[in-house]
């Protein structure tokens, strides 16, 4: 469980739970026409996403670094920026069985709209948690005395 790849799969699997419901609500006033109205809960969860994700890539650096493996750069990027691989695959979840979208216009307008929002989300959430790994590594490196 102390590799890279495996530690950038699951890196991403609690930032997007914590959006996972709000990411439904989104949906449905982008591609529904709904109206969305609740942009103080909107800003609350982006801010419980960068909590989470700060938290989950200090974690998988700790584990990381916990084995001996100090190359923790990217793959503190990569576990924050695979929250994005999970939001697209929900994506072809909410194509499929909320929208009634067809034809391959309708198709490729989601799908191509869907992975520039998928790709700005991962860059988002791997620069947050890449900062906020740097800031932890960082500090237990200072803290380390040589007698």
């Amino acid at each position: 469980f102390m590799e890279p790849a495996v530690i950038v799969c699951l890196g991403g699997i609690l930032p997007f739970g914590s959006i996972f419901i709000e990411m439904y609500f989104i949906f449905t006033s982008f591609w529904a026409y709904k109206i969305y109205y609740v942009y103080g809960f909107m800003m609350l969860v982006l801010v419980i996403l960068c909590i989470v994700t700060v938290c989950v890539t200090i974690v998988c650096t700790y584990f990381l670094l916990n084995a001996e493996d100090y190359r923790w750069q990217w793959t503190s990027f990569l576990s924050a920026a695979s929250t994005a691989i999970y939001v697209y695959m929900y994506s072809f979840y909410y194509y499929f069985f909320k929208t009634k979208m067809y034809g391959l216009f309708q198709t490729s307008f989601y799908f191509g709209y869907m992975a520039v929002f998928s790709t700005a989300l991962g860059i988002m959430c791997g620069a947050i948690g890449y900062m906020g790994t740097s800031a932890f590594v960082r500090k237990i490196y200072t803290n380390v005395k040589i007698d």
